[in-house]
């Protein structure tokens, strides 16, 4: 046996026992899986007869390792999210691809605000889009209060869409967690993510019609 055929035969062995040595252990799937690449490229390619017991090893022990490895991968980057994040992307943003929302919370910013605060201003320009994490606040129209908005509703969206002033104001009623956005920045995001767009727009009308479906109630109520 020449040198070169020892040196193919033996690489596929020094790289999956490379492997072990690493820490990591998305390190060392990807290293096995390289391992075991070259292992089953060896058995395919080098002997004159395909060796097909060995490929089949070699093959089906690459699979589980590239099934680790995709695993760690996930688990490595779902662990990167904060709870609040986490729990955002399961609720609110749950029609989101991971990696569109995970670019929409990197522009995002969180606000605590306290009972009584206004959150925008009927008649004025409105320069975040905001979503309730945690809390309540009041929609007053001419002064009158005219809805309640909860977890997970959205607060200046259709300024937002629209482009035009806040046609109400809106108010805490509790102390408030709110994730905010800079216009400008979404829409710029918007811009290189189309599902964004078009996830968000989606996200709008559910938000409209739940809006919708309170205030009928809320008025509906009041007439009783």
């Amino acid at each position: 046996m020449g040198i070169v055929s020892i040196i193919l035969t033996l690489f596929p062995y020094i790289v999956q026992a490379w492997a072990f040595l690493l820490t990591p252990p998305l390190w060392m799937r990807t290293c096995l899986v390289l391992g075991f690449t070259l292992e089953l490229l060896y058995w395919v390619y080098v002997p004159r007869e395909v060796q097909y017991i060995h490929v089949a090893g070699a093959g089906m022990l690459l699979l589980i390792n590239v099934a680790q490895a995709i695993a760690l991968y996930r688990k490595r980057y779902d662990d990167s999210w904060s709870d609040e994040e986490r729990y955002l992307q399961s609720t609110a943003f749950r029609s989101l691809p991971n990696a569109v929302f995970k670019k929409l919370m990197a522009i995002a910013e969180w606000k605590t605000v306290h009972k009584g605060e206004v959150l925008i201003t009927e008649h004025d320009d409105v320069e975040h889009l905001m979503l309730i994490y945690d809390g309540t606040a009041v929609v007053y129209l001419q002064n009158q209060a005219i809805a309640y908005l909860r977890d997970n509703n959205f607060v200046g969206e259709m300024s937002f869409l629209t482009g035009n002033p806040a046609s109400a104001t809106v108010r805490a009623a509790t102390t408030m967690r709110l994730v905010m956005w800079r216009k400008n920045d979404l829409y710029d995001l918007m811009l290189k993510e189309p599902e964004l767009k078009t996830g968000l727009q989606t996200l709008f009308s559910y938000d409209l019609a739940n809006k919708l479906s309170k205030y009928n109630t809320h008025h509906s109520q009041e007439n009783v």
